[in-house]
């Protein structure tokens, strides 16, 4: 089986508006694989698989080799790290998550599937080669999808 991700983002401004749209493939990190693996043979799944999504802002590519983002935003009520929405279909798996207004705020140049609200593992990270500015009273909707093929 092999896994592949993909991670689309929506910044709209205080009106709704959608003023700016990411989509890109993703790097699926070996400390995420076997996570999972693990996560499949436990004698019961505590918790849901990876509901985090955290954002920061380094520019080093990303690599299966990572283990955290390169330089989070700071983990609180008003910054990084919310839980997402989580759905399955066929064979693909999606977190759907929102950072609302004076959440995650600046400029977002990485981003990573997690475990839990602080710490855990990292399953997926993605960089972009420019950054995606939030402003304090704008939002962000993040879909990330796992294919199983």
């Amino acid at each position: 089986m092999k896994l592949t991700g993909s991670v689309r983002l929506e910044l709209k401004d205080e009106a709704g508006k959608v003023i700016e749209e990411r989509f890109a493939p993703n790097v699926v990190v070996i400390v995420g694989k076997n996570y999972l693996a693990q996560w499949l043979t436990a004698n019961s799944q505590s918790g849901k698989f990876m509901s985090y999504v955290g954002l920061g802002t380094s520019t080093t590519p990303a690599l299966n080799t990572d283990t955290i983002l390169g330089s989070e935003l700071p983990v609180g009520p008003n910054y990084s790290r919310q839980s997402g929405t989580l759905t399955a279909t066929t064979n693909i798996w999606t977190n759907v998550t929102f950072f609302p207004v004076l959440n995650g705020t600046g400029v977002i140049n990485e981003i990573g599937l997690f475990s839990t609200v602080s710490g855990g593992t990292m399953f997926a990270h993605q960089v972009f080669s420019a950054g995606i500015t939030k402003a304090p009273n704008n939002t962000l909707t993040v879909t990330w999808q796992i294919s199983f093929t």
